[in-house]
């Protein structure tokens, strides 16, 4: 598994909010080992369609370096480009006791 994951990226977990309300984050990780998969969508609504391009991030436990448990609104950094973690699914081994990898979508 671990030759799919091929990608490096910074992840900074969410901390606290400053006096003006804006996100702050803790100190930055290099995760390496991880994979970053776009994900190609479009929206429709009622003033036509609009795009909903983003990422799908892998993360192995025991694989990716450091092992790190994404959270929900942290920001990753690939590409020189910054995102933002929407969600985080666990996907479990066969027997559902251990967790296999994480997805986690960025917007």
């Amino acid at each position: 598994m671990k030759n799919l994951l091929i990608h490096t990226c910074t992840y900074e977990a969410p901390a606290t909010t400053d006096r003006d309300g804006n996100k702050t984050y803790g100190t930055a990780q290099t995760l390496t080992n991880v994979r970053l998969v776009p994900v190609l969508a479009t929206a429709k609504s009622d003033v036509g369609e609009t795009k909903d391009d983003r990422l799908t991030l892998y993360i192995a436990p025991g694989i990716t370096s450091p092992d790190v448990t994404p959270a929900e609104l942290a920001r990753v950094t690939w590409n020189s480009e910054a995102y933002t973690i929407r969600s985080v699914t666990p996907c479990y081994t066969k027997g559902g006791d251990t967790v296999h990898h994480y997805e986690a979508a960025l917007v």
